[in-house]
């Protein structure tokens, strides 16, 4: 339910080098003066003063947290039908279909905080034609199928809020940073591509394939295997479906 595919770019007043897919990979770092003044600035501001943009850079680090309490929330308070548990599984496959093709044009490079390793150009094909943001795209039929498997409404409706919320924060600071690195470019597609819903839909005819997509599927092992323990732990802690 975390995403270590999609990091964004180091902010242009920072030093390093920056990974560039469509949503962008931060990779460098600042200096360790300017780290220590950036933490004692957001330690001595409120959180009201906080903008999307700020939450946004905190909610990417927090990013492989944040989730937890949910994680543990669905899996201990679930009630599975057979229904939700059918549905909530096709929901996690599409959302982990989507990231799979996302991953197939972006490579496996995305994974990487090497400075080193980033790539350089903006990614504006396969299905970042439709959505600036496929990635997240997919984490949320994830994220939410694993709700629904579990069958509970009020934690359906929880977590399509957190993670809406989260995202929107991640999204507008990874703007900042992608217009910052490709200026004109990269605002010209902001205003042709939406950010999460399409506007337009590929055709069999027209949809992109990438050359190979074994890469993406070994650099979303962890992912994969993150899927299959949430699924098997729903069902073994729910112990057998009720009916429709």
């Amino acid at each position: 339910m975390t995403d270590d595919n999609q990091q964004p770019p180091q902010d242009p007043g920072q030093s390093g080098h920056k990974n560039s897919n469509a949503v962008g990979t931060t990779v460098g770092a600042a200096g360790s003066s300017d780290q220590s003044d950036r933490d004692y600035s957001y330690s001595s501001s409120s959180w009201k003063d906080w903008s999307a943009v700020d939450l946004g850079e905190r909610f990417f680090e927090w990013r492989d947290y944040t989730p937890i309490p949910l994680i543990v929330l669905v899996l201990f308070a679930c009630e599975p039908t057979v229904r939700t548990a059918v549905l909530g599984t096709l929901l996690t496959v599409v959302g982990e279909l989507i990231r799979i093709y996302s991953v197939a044009f972006i490579g496996s490079v995305s994974r990487t905080r090497n400075v080193e390793t980033a790539g350089a150009a903006l990614i504006t094909g396969g299905p970042f034609a439709f959505v600036r943001n496929p990635l997240y795209v997919g984490n949320f039929f994830i994220t939410l199928g694993l709700a629904v498997f579990g069958g509970v409404t009020w934690i359906i409706a929880l977590a399509a809020f957190l993670f809406s919320f989260q995202y929107y924060c991640i999204v507008k600071h990874e703007e900042r940073l992608l217009v910052g690195r490709f200026g004109q470019a990269y605002e010209d597609y902001m205003t042709v591509v939406p950010a999460w819903i399409p506007t337009k839909w590929p055709t069999l005819d027209t949809i992109e394939w990438p050359a190979n997509f074994s890469p993406a599927l070994r650099s979303e092992r962890r992912t994969l295997l993150t899927i299959a323990f949430m699924l098997i732990a729903l069902s073994l802690l729910s112990g057998a479906p009720k009916s429709f």
